[in-house]
């Protein structure tokens, strides 16, 4: 299994254990699961010992296409799943794997939902909006809306489910881990400015979690040289995935030579972002100063100032 030392990914893919062979093994153990059987009831009649169940269901072995889709065909898995899952198992362990989705809602893939799933520590940049874990409702229907039928229904898909992936954030486990690098020119987009007041509230919410911290990059700062968002996956086994976001596709990586660019870009963002503490006072003087704007053309103080200490562990 790929070990790394603290802050750093290995430079050698495992031999035993892949992204796509972790994935495929959780899933059969959820199929399993909730076909209501054990290890043993998949070992008898297909006449498997049980250390390769377990590897399988592990992600330490590479499962044969002809291997998981015998294994699907018997726990009598969801024919969308079972067309899913023996894609997935077709695809080369060569370190990089490219899917496509609707535009803009790359958060619906089944891999992301896996990977977010498995992490102990998540990293994110997106350097055009508010990632979509620490969006707030209003805000993630205004994004997927733009360039939309407004009675488009993937909207509502959409929204749904970045909604429920923030349980993540909500219920999160010992030793789990969250950064977010934010562009301070996102926070003053005048275009999502009807549902800004909300998320600037939800931004403040965030910062307080301990296992979440909210850095915000200084307009300064700002490098056109990489602006593409992407995240890093880190899981319980120091596995890393690093996953670049297009509008209508993502890519997949976890050979470290390819994600060396992004990993360097990581490092300027560590020091070029505002500590948590300044990231807090920022979004509320953002927040402020939107206040003043207001009561300045009306004449009514539509909110009182919010002390960044009473926002930041």
């Amino acid at each position: 299994m790929r070990k790394q030392a603290p802050n750093a990914v290995s430079s050698k893919r495992s031999e035993e254990t892949t992204a796509k062979s972790r994935e495929i093994g959780t899933a059969l153990r959820r199929a399993r699961e909730e076909a209501g059987l054990n290890q043993v009831d998949i070992c008898r009649p297909l006449d498997w010992g049980a250390p390769r169940v377990s590897r399988m269901e592990s992600g330490q072995r590479e499962g044969s296409t002809m291997e998981i889709v015998t294994y699907l065909a018997h726990v009598r898995t969801a024919p969308k799943e079972f067309d899913r899952l023996k894609r997935l198992s077709e695809i080369p362990a060569n370190g990089y794997d490219l899917q496509r989705h609707p535009v803009g809602l790359h958060d619906q893939l089944p891999t992301l939902e896996f990977l977010h799933a498995s992490a102990k520590k998540m990293t994110f940049y997106e350097p055009q909006r508010i990632p979509s874990l620490l969006q707030t409702e209003q805000y993630a229907e205004a994004v997927l809306r733009r360039d939309r039928d407004p009675k488009d229904p993937v909207v509502t898909a959409g929204v749904r489910s970045h909604m429920a992936r923030q349980d993540i954030l909500k219920n999160a486990r010992p030793g789990f881990d969250a950064t977010f690098y934010i562009d301070e020119i996102v926070l003053r987009d005048i275009t999502m400015r009807e549902t800004m007041e909300e998320q600037l509230i939800n931004l403040t919410i965030a910062a307080c979690l301990p296992h979440c911290h909210v850095r915000i990059i200084p307009t300064t700062c700002f490098d056109y040289e990489l602006s593409i968002p992407f995240s890093l996956f880190d899981d319980f086994d120091n596995n890393s995935v690093l996953t670049i976001h297009t509008a209508s596709a993502t890519l997949i990586l976890e050979d470290t030579e390819d994600m060396v660019p992004y990993l360097r870009k990581l490092e300027k963002f560590r020091e070029s972002a505002l500590s948590d503490h300044q990231s807090a006072q920022k979004i509320n003087s953002i927040y402020s100063t939107d206040d003043r704007a207001v009561q300045s053309k009306t004449g009514i103080p539509l909110r009182p100032h919010l002390p960044a200490s009473e926002f930041v562990h």
